[in-house]
């Protein structure tokens, strides 16, 4: 139990940094270098524990999801899949329609599994990172409104990337290759298996 909440606590807490108002001054301090290894790092023994605490976790069930729910999940998943994805590719339409798709594709992916897991360590996992996002995503958004709020004044104009349809399919290629190993290797990674097995 201990070790999947450390892991939560300190993943979101190096997620919201900038929230806090301490991001600027440790990279300051520490130098932009120095800083984003040790965030790294940091993100990586917090996805550890993650999977570590989940694994070990006792297991409690809150409620009894419908069976036929799993569907629901296995489809959104694809969603969630292509977000991430064009979250981490250059500027496409879905990413400007949507914003911060990475985010949004985390949201999808936590309440889907929200849909066909009621234990109490997938809700605490699942529960507490659709949170995160969407609380990343309403701060950022405010982070934008007041820097396009501040540019004109200072006289700053910025140029927007083009989007590009390129990209978009990029997005969803990569996203359904990552949907296809997840349906593959969701038994052996994580105990449960997506495909039916022989």
């Amino acid at each position: 139990m201990a070790a999947l909440i450390l892991g939560l606590c300190l993943f979101i807490g190096l997620h919201m940094l900038r929230e806090m108002g301490m991001r600027d001054p440790l990279r300051r301090h520490l130098g932009a270098p120095r800083y984003m290894l040790l965030v790294c790092a940091g993100v990586v023994l917090a996805l550890v524990l993650i999977v570590v605490g989940k694994s070990a976790f006792p297991f409690v069930q809150l409620w009894v999801p419908p069976y036929n729910w799993r569907s629901i999940t296995n489809m959104t998943m694809l969603t969630a899949c292509i977000f991430v994805a064009a979250g981490n590719l250059p500027h496409s339409y879905l990413k400007e329609s949507l914003g911060h798709p990475m985010l949004l594709g985390v949201i999808v992916w936590g309440v889907a599994h929200l849909l066909s897991n009621g234990d109490i360590a997938s809700v605490l996992l699942f529960g507490s990172l659709s949170l995160w996002a969407a609380v990343k995503i309403v701060s950022l958004q405010r982070a934008t409104r007041r820097k396009s709020a501040a540019a004109p004044a200072a006289g700053v104009t910025g140029v927007t990337p083009r989007p590009s349809l390129y990209w978009d399919a990029a997005a969803v290629i990569a996203g359904t290759i990552v949907y296809g190993m997840f349906l593959v290797f969701h038994g052996p990674l994580f105990g449960f298996a997506l495909l039916p097995t022989a």
